[in-house]
């Protein structure tokens, strides 16, 4: 996909504050190519949307200066009219000068005198070979879907420039430019590297409203990891309550014409222990391949115990009916409570335990394939 530099810059979302020194204004001078008597306005940006700051109309040369009191660290824009914008890094007490023309002012021929300017528009001029380059080979495939050259060749490319964004981040951490190569990253895979850009930032922008955006982006994904491990431990604990060679918990429910069967009742079979529910389409979906084996094996000595997280007789008995599943059901109708459930430590469904003939689990969470191939195994 396309990415302009305009978009890049106002993707961004960090600046440094600097301690202004010298004179109290900063001088930007500016030459439009095709700009003679248009107004260039300086702006700067408030919730992300530009506001003006000052403006200069500029002389049939395409020449202008502002004279801009000194402002901290940020991003800001030189603009002619709403939607031609050049974006600056500037520092409170650099003075810049600025060449463009006005048909693409977005991209500027030449920016001097701002150090993080300067690397913002070295970072865009990889960005936009990158992005030619790709949309050349993206082309070319569109047109011959066998051509593995191109295909070998994007591949290459998309690595070389995700290794370049990571290389270019790792070495400006507090510039507010390393803002347009955090963009391209994946916040889930480089969460460390997006940490460390957080707490480089902390130290030179606390106070910006920039720093604060990017802050809580990562603030976010930390805070989802955190949450994902603790869950996957809870699984991890859970599934360690009954472990694999480990006596299956017996447990009694009620069945659909509401008599008590008990997975005791089965022993001597293998049996598949199927927790699941009218209302979770992943059960539903699997069902067809869980009678596909039932009718293969069942004549072995194979049985599924089906154990519902209804709630509601009516739906619990009426999908039974839909799906056309012939093996044995219970439930207590006590949804995520339901006992069963709880003593297997059920987190997700479906949820699968399989016991042998001697009451021993065999296998747990066996779907499809796995389940097939398990069952192969068992009954050759």
């Amino acid at each position: 996909m396309r990415t302009t530099v305009n978009t890049l810059a106002l993707g961004a979302l960090a600046l440094l504050m600097g301690c202004a020194t010298g004179d109290a204004h900063r001088t930007i001078t500016a030459h439009v190519e095709g700009g003679a008597g248009r107004t260039l306005y300086f702006d700067t940006f408030i919730g992300n949307k530009p506001q003006r700051v000052d403006s200069v109309v500029l002389d049939a040369q395409g020449d202008g200066v502002l004279r801009i009191a000194r402002m901290p660290l940020d991003f800001y824009a030189l603009a002619l009219g709403d939607k031609d914008m050049l974006v600056l890094v500037l520092d409170s007490a650099e003075s810049v000068t600025v060449e463009a023309a006005a048909a693409g002012f977005q991209e500027p021929k030449k920016v001097e005198g701002s150090v993080h300017s300067d690397l913002l528009y070295g970072f865009f001029a990889e960005a936009k070979r990158f992005d030619a380059e790709k949309q050349q080979l993206v082309d070319r495939i569109n047109a011959d879907r066998a051509d593995t050259a191109a295909i070998t060749r994007i591949n290459a490319i998309n690595r070389e420039f995700y290794a370049y964004c990571k290389q270019f981040a790792a070495e400006h951490k507090s510039s507010p430019a390393v803002l347009a190569a955090m963009s391209r990253l994946n916040i889930q895979q480089e969460l460390p590297l997006f940490i460390e850009v957080r707490e480089a930032l902390r130290g030179t922008v606390p106070y910006s409203e920039y720093y604060a955006g990017y802050r809580d982006q990562v603030d976010r994904m930390e805070q989802q990891v955190a949450a994902m491990k603790a869950q996957e431990e809870q699984m991890a604990r859970l599934d360690n309550l009954i472990p694999v060679g480990s006596e299956a918990p017996d447990f009694a429910q009620q069945t659909p014409e509401g008599r008590k069967l008990a997975l005791s009742d089965l022993k001597g079979q293998v049996v598949l222990i199927d927790f699941w529910a009218s209302w979770c389409k992943p059960c539903r979906m699997e069902n067809p391949n869980v009678k596909r084996v039932y009718t293969k094996y069942h004549a072995k000595g194979f049985e599924i115990l089906g154990v519902s997280l209804d709630r509601d007789q009516a739906a619990w008995t009426n999908a039974i009916q839909q799906d056309g599943l012939p093996w044995k059901h219970v439930s207590d109708l006590g949804f995520w409570n339901n006992a069963a459930a709880q003593q297997y430590g059920v987190s997700s469904i479906p949820y699968t335990v399989l016991v042998g003939r001697d009451g021993k689990v065999i296998a747990k969470n066996l779907r499809g394939e796995k389940l097939e191939q398990k069952l192969a195994e068992i009954f050759p």
